[in-house]
Protein backbone atom coordinates (compact mmCIF):
# COMPACT_ATOMS: atom_id res chain seq x y z
CA UNK A 1 0.00 0.00 0.00
CA UNK A 2 2.84 2.38 0.83
CA UNK A 3 4.40 1.80 -2.60
CA UNK A 4 1.04 2.18 -4.37
CA UNK A 5 0.34 5.49 -2.60
CA UNK A 6 3.79 6.83 -3.45
CA UNK A 7 3.55 5.80 -7.10
CA UNK A 8 0.10 7.24 -7.74
CA UNK A 9 0.65 10.39 -5.70
CA UNK A 10 3.91 11.07 -7.56
CA UNK A 11 2.04 10.59 -10.85
CA UNK A 12 -0.57 13.12 -9.67
CA UNK A 13 2.15 15.61 -8.70
CA UNK A 14 3.86 15.25 -12.08
CA UNK A 15 0.58 15.72 -13.94
CA UNK A 16 -0.16 18.96 -12.05
CA UNK A 17 3.34 20.24 -12.69
CA UNK A 18 2.84 19.67 -16.41
CA UNK A 19 -0.35 21.72 -16.12
CA UNK A 20 1.54 24.55 -14.41
CA UNK A 21 0.40 23.88 -10.83
CA UNK A 22 1.37 25.39 -8.51
CA UNK A 23 2.49 28.69 -10.04
CA UNK A 24 3.22 32.29 -9.08
CA UNK A 25 -0.46 33.17 -9.56
CA UNK A 26 -2.13 29.93 -8.32
CA UNK A 27 -1.26 28.06 -5.13
CA UNK A 28 -4.71 26.53 -4.54
CA UNK A 29 -5.44 23.39 -6.55
CA UNK A 30 -6.60 19.77 -6.37
CA UNK A 31 -3.60 17.49 -6.16
CA UNK A 32 -5.39 14.13 -5.88
CA UNK A 33 -8.80 13.75 -7.48
CA UNK A 34 -10.10 10.39 -6.26
CA UNK A 35 -10.86 8.05 -9.19
CA UNK A 36 -9.24 10.53 -11.59
CA UNK A 37 -5.86 9.71 -10.03
CA UNK A 38 -6.68 6.03 -9.37
CA UNK A 39 -7.11 6.63 -5.63
CA UNK A 40 -10.85 6.26 -5.23
CA UNK A 41 -12.19 7.88 -2.08
CA UNK A 42 -9.14 10.12 -1.57
CA UNK A 43 -9.08 13.83 -2.35
CA UNK A 44 -6.16 16.12 -1.55
CA UNK A 45 -6.49 19.87 -2.04
CA UNK A 46 -3.39 22.02 -1.65
CA UNK A 47 -3.69 25.56 -0.26
CA UNK A 48 -0.23 27.09 -0.18
CA UNK A 49 1.80 25.08 2.34
CA UNK A 50 -1.28 23.29 3.63
CA UNK A 51 -2.90 20.08 2.36
CA UNK A 52 -6.50 19.16 3.13
CA UNK A 53 -7.16 15.43 2.88
CA UNK A 54 -10.81 14.47 2.34
CA UNK A 55 -11.53 10.76 2.79
CA UNK A 56 -14.71 9.00 1.72
CA UNK A 57 -13.58 5.37 1.69
CA UNK A 58 -12.78 2.90 4.46
CA UNK A 59 -9.41 2.02 2.93
CA UNK A 60 -8.27 5.65 3.23
CA UNK A 61 -9.11 5.72 6.94
CA UNK A 62 -7.50 2.32 7.51
CA UNK A 63 -4.27 3.50 5.91
CA UNK A 64 -4.37 7.00 7.37
CA UNK A 65 -0.74 6.97 8.67
CA UNK A 66 0.54 5.90 5.24
CA UNK A 67 -1.55 8.55 3.46
CA UNK A 68 -0.35 11.31 5.79
CA UNK A 69 3.28 10.21 5.51
CA UNK A 70 3.02 10.27 1.71
CA UNK A 71 1.54 13.79 1.62
CA UNK A 72 3.99 15.06 4.26
CA UNK A 73 6.89 14.17 1.98
CA UNK A 74 5.71 16.57 -0.72
CA UNK A 75 7.94 19.65 -1.02
CA UNK A 76 6.30 22.78 0.38
CA UNK A 77 3.63 21.00 2.46
CA UNK A 78 4.00 21.96 6.13
CA UNK A 79 0.51 21.28 7.48
CA UNK A 80 -2.18 18.62 6.97
CA UNK A 81 -5.88 18.93 7.77
CA UNK A 82 -7.92 15.70 7.71
CA UNK A 83 -11.60 15.96 6.64
CA UNK A 84 -13.44 12.60 6.72
CA UNK A 85 -16.85 12.31 5.03
CA UNK A 86 -18.51 10.89 8.13
CA UNK A 87 -21.90 9.96 6.62
CA UNK A 88 -20.34 8.08 3.69
CA UNK A 89 -17.86 6.28 5.93
CA UNK A 90 -20.66 5.19 8.26
CA UNK A 91 -22.42 3.65 5.27
CA UNK A 92 -19.24 1.65 4.67
CA UNK A 93 -19.59 0.28 8.20
CA UNK A 94 -16.90 2.33 9.89
CA UNK A 95 -17.25 3.25 13.55
CA UNK A 96 -16.18 6.89 13.47
CA UNK A 97 -16.18 7.16 17.27
CA UNK A 98 -12.99 5.09 17.31
CA UNK A 99 -11.20 7.19 14.71
CA UNK A 100 -8.37 9.26 16.15
CA UNK A 101 -6.02 11.72 14.52
CA UNK A 102 -2.59 10.30 13.84
CA UNK A 103 -1.07 13.75 14.27
CA UNK A 104 -3.41 16.41 15.72
CA UNK A 105 -3.88 19.24 13.24
CA UNK A 106 -2.04 22.50 13.87
CA UNK A 107 -3.71 24.24 10.94
CA UNK A 108 -5.28 27.67 11.37
CA UNK A 109 -9.04 27.86 10.79
CA UNK A 110 -8.59 30.59 8.18
CA UNK A 111 -5.85 30.75 5.55
CA UNK A 112 -5.20 32.84 2.44
CA UNK A 113 -4.57 31.50 -1.03
CA UNK A 114 -4.32 32.75 -4.61
CA UNK A 115 -6.02 31.39 -7.72
CA UNK A 116 -5.50 32.91 -11.16
CA UNK A 117 -4.19 36.08 -9.51
CA UNK A 118 -7.21 36.50 -7.22
CA UNK A 119 -6.74 36.27 -3.44
CA UNK A 120 -9.11 34.36 -1.17
CA UNK A 121 -9.49 33.95 2.57
CA UNK A 122 -10.80 30.41 3.03
CA UNK A 123 -12.13 28.54 6.04
CA UNK A 124 -10.73 25.10 6.79
CA UNK A 125 -13.82 24.32 8.86
CA UNK A 126 -16.18 25.33 6.04
CA UNK A 127 -17.79 23.23 3.33
CA UNK A 128 -15.93 20.38 1.62
CA UNK A 129 -12.17 21.06 1.92
CA UNK A 130 -12.76 24.79 2.45
CA UNK A 131 -12.52 25.85 -1.20
CA UNK A 132 -13.97 24.47 -4.44
CA UNK A 133 -10.67 23.98 -6.27
CA UNK A 134 -12.40 21.96 -9.00
CA UNK A 135 -14.16 25.11 -10.27
CA UNK A 136 -10.92 26.95 -11.09
CA UNK A 137 -11.33 27.00 -14.89
CA UNK A 138 -15.02 27.88 -14.64
CA UNK A 139 -14.28 30.82 -12.35
CA UNK A 140 -11.63 32.10 -14.74
CA UNK A 141 -14.03 31.72 -17.68
CA UNK A 142 -16.60 33.89 -15.90
CA UNK A 143 -13.97 36.62 -15.51
CA UNK A 144 -13.39 36.65 -19.30
CA UNK A 145 -17.05 37.28 -20.19
CA UNK A 146 -18.15 39.65 -17.43
CA UNK A 147 -16.85 43.00 -18.67
CA UNK A 148 -19.72 45.52 -18.60
CA UNK A 149 -22.20 42.88 -17.44
CA UNK A 150 -24.63 42.62 -14.54
CA UNK A 151 -23.91 39.32 -12.75
CA UNK A 152 -25.81 37.22 -10.20
CA UNK A 153 -23.99 34.49 -8.23
CA UNK A 154 -26.54 32.23 -6.48
CA UNK A 155 -25.20 30.01 -3.68
CA UNK A 156 -22.00 32.03 -3.86
CA UNK A 157 -20.32 30.59 -0.73
CA UNK A 158 -17.17 32.72 -0.21
CA UNK A 159 -17.65 34.57 -3.49
CA UNK A 160 -15.51 32.71 -6.01
CA UNK A 161 -17.57 33.40 -9.14
CA UNK A 162 -18.67 36.86 -7.95
CA UNK A 163 -15.08 37.96 -7.32
CA UNK A 164 -14.00 36.73 -10.76
CA UNK A 165 -16.89 38.59 -12.39
CA UNK A 166 -15.94 41.81 -10.60
CA UNK A 167 -12.28 41.27 -11.45
CA UNK A 168 -13.30 40.83 -15.07
CA UNK A 169 -15.02 44.21 -15.21
CA UNK A 170 -18.65 43.48 -14.32
CA UNK A 171 -20.53 46.71 -13.57
CA UNK A 172 -22.71 45.14 -10.88
CA UNK A 173 -22.29 41.83 -9.03
CA UNK A 174 -24.66 40.26 -6.49
CA UNK A 175 -23.80 37.16 -4.47
CA UNK A 176 -26.43 35.24 -2.48
CA UNK A 177 -25.89 32.60 0.20
CA UNK A 178 -27.39 31.46 3.51
CA UNK A 179 -24.10 31.02 5.37
CA UNK A 180 -23.02 34.07 7.36
CA UNK A 181 -19.45 32.76 7.92
CA UNK A 182 -19.09 32.23 4.16
CA UNK A 183 -20.42 35.71 3.40
CA UNK A 184 -18.04 37.24 5.92
CA UNK A 185 -15.19 35.62 4.00
CA UNK A 186 -16.66 36.85 0.72
CA UNK A 187 -16.76 40.43 2.01
CA UNK A 188 -13.19 40.10 3.29
CA UNK A 189 -12.18 38.89 -0.17
CA UNK A 190 -13.47 42.14 -1.71
CA UNK A 191 -10.83 44.03 0.29
CA UNK A 192 -8.10 41.47 -0.36
CA UNK A 193 -8.46 42.14 -4.09
CA UNK A 194 -8.95 45.92 -3.85
CA UNK A 195 -12.30 45.62 -5.60
CA UNK A 196 -14.86 48.43 -5.54
CA UNK A 197 -17.41 47.51 -2.82
CA UNK A 198 -19.91 49.67 -4.67
CA UNK A 199 -19.94 47.21 -7.58
CA UNK A 200 -20.17 43.96 -5.60
CA UNK A 201 -22.52 43.01 -2.78
CA UNK A 202 -23.24 39.83 -0.84
CA UNK A 203 -26.68 39.06 0.59
CA UNK A 204 -27.68 36.50 3.20
CA UNK A 205 -30.85 34.88 1.90
CA UNK A 206 -32.22 31.50 0.87
CA UNK A 207 -31.56 31.02 -2.85
CA UNK A 208 -35.12 30.01 -3.70
CA UNK A 209 -36.66 32.85 -1.71
CA UNK A 210 -34.27 35.36 -3.28
CA UNK A 211 -35.10 34.20 -6.80
CA UNK A 212 -38.85 34.31 -6.10
CA UNK A 213 -38.50 37.86 -4.80
CA UNK A 214 -36.36 38.94 -7.75
CA UNK A 215 -38.89 37.51 -10.20
CA UNK A 216 -41.73 39.36 -8.45
CA UNK A 217 -39.74 42.58 -8.95
CA UNK A 218 -39.08 41.74 -12.63
CA UNK A 219 -35.31 41.79 -12.05
CA UNK A 220 -32.89 40.14 -14.45
CA UNK A 221 -29.16 39.74 -15.01
CA UNK A 222 -26.84 39.38 -18.02
CA UNK A 223 -25.03 36.43 -16.41
CA UNK A 224 -26.52 34.12 -13.78
CA UNK A 225 -24.44 31.49 -11.96
CA UNK A 226 -26.30 28.75 -10.07
CA UNK A 227 -24.04 26.44 -8.05
CA UNK A 228 -26.11 24.90 -5.23
CA UNK A 229 -24.75 22.55 -2.55
CA UNK A 230 -25.15 18.78 -2.91
CA UNK A 231 -28.92 18.28 -3.13
CA UNK A 232 -28.67 14.53 -3.79
CA UNK A 233 -26.10 13.08 -1.36
CA UNK A 234 -27.26 9.55 -2.23
CA UNK A 235 -29.31 7.76 -4.88
CA UNK A 236 -32.40 7.22 -2.74
CA UNK A 237 -33.16 10.97 -2.72
CA UNK A 238 -32.69 11.48 -6.47
CA UNK A 239 -36.36 12.07 -7.25
CA UNK A 240 -36.74 14.71 -4.56
CA UNK A 241 -33.45 16.35 -5.58
CA UNK A 242 -34.45 16.42 -9.25
CA UNK A 243 -37.50 18.45 -8.27
CA UNK A 244 -35.34 20.97 -6.43
CA UNK A 245 -32.90 21.23 -9.35
CA UNK A 246 -35.85 21.66 -11.73
CA UNK A 247 -37.40 24.48 -9.71
CA UNK A 248 -34.14 26.31 -9.12
CA UNK A 249 -33.05 26.13 -12.75
CA UNK A 250 -36.48 27.22 -13.92
CA UNK A 251 -36.26 30.39 -11.82
CA UNK A 252 -32.63 30.98 -12.78
CA UNK A 253 -33.56 30.84 -16.47
CA UNK A 254 -36.28 33.40 -15.94
CA UNK A 255 -33.82 35.69 -14.14
CA UNK A 256 -31.43 35.56 -17.09
CA UNK A 257 -31.93 38.38 -19.61
CA UNK A 258 -32.83 37.41 -23.15
CA UNK A 259 -29.51 36.86 -24.88
CA UNK A 260 -27.80 36.42 -21.51
CA UNK A 261 -25.96 33.41 -20.12
CA UNK A 262 -26.85 30.93 -17.39
CA UNK A 263 -24.08 28.82 -15.90
CA UNK A 264 -25.59 25.99 -13.87
CA UNK A 265 -23.76 23.36 -11.83
CA UNK A 266 -24.38 20.21 -9.83
CA UNK A 267 -21.95 18.73 -7.30
CA UNK A 268 -24.27 15.74 -6.72
CA UNK A 269 -22.47 12.79 -8.26
CA UNK A 270 -25.59 10.63 -8.01
CA UNK A 271 -27.49 13.23 -10.05
CA UNK A 272 -24.98 13.69 -12.86
CA UNK A 273 -23.96 10.03 -13.14
CA UNK A 274 -27.60 8.98 -13.49
CA UNK A 275 -28.10 11.41 -16.38
CA UNK A 276 -31.00 13.05 -14.53
CA UNK A 277 -29.32 16.46 -14.25
CA UNK A 278 -29.00 16.83 -18.02
CA UNK A 279 -32.59 15.67 -18.53
CA UNK A 280 -33.83 18.20 -15.98
CA UNK A 281 -32.00 21.00 -17.78
CA UNK A 282 -33.23 19.92 -21.20
CA UNK A 283 -36.81 19.81 -19.95
CA UNK A 284 -36.53 23.27 -18.36
CA UNK A 285 -34.97 24.82 -21.47
CA UNK A 286 -37.66 23.30 -23.73
CA UNK A 287 -40.42 24.51 -21.40
CA UNK A 288 -38.85 27.97 -21.27
CA UNK A 289 -38.70 28.03 -25.08
CA UNK A 290 -42.42 27.15 -25.31
CA UNK A 291 -43.31 29.90 -22.82
CA UNK A 292 -41.30 32.44 -24.80
CA UNK A 293 -42.99 31.37 -28.06
CA UNK A 294 -46.38 31.61 -26.39
CA UNK A 295 -45.58 35.12 -25.17
CA UNK A 296 -44.63 36.16 -28.71
CA UNK A 297 -47.88 34.81 -30.09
Amino acid sequence: MKKLLETRTNAAIELRRRLGLPSSHTNAYRLVNSEGDRLSGLIVDVFGDLAVIASSAAWVENYKPEVEACINRIDGINHINWRPSVDILKEEGMDMSDMKEVHPSTCPEITKVMENGISYAISLVGQKTGFYADQRENRQFISTISNGQKVLDICCYSGGFALNAAHGGAIDVTGVDTSMPALELARENIGLNNLDPGRISFLREDATQFMKGALSRNESWDIVILDPPKLAPRKKVLQNASGMYRNMNSMALRLTKRGGLLMTCSCSGAMTQSGMFLRVLQARIFFFFLVCMGTKN
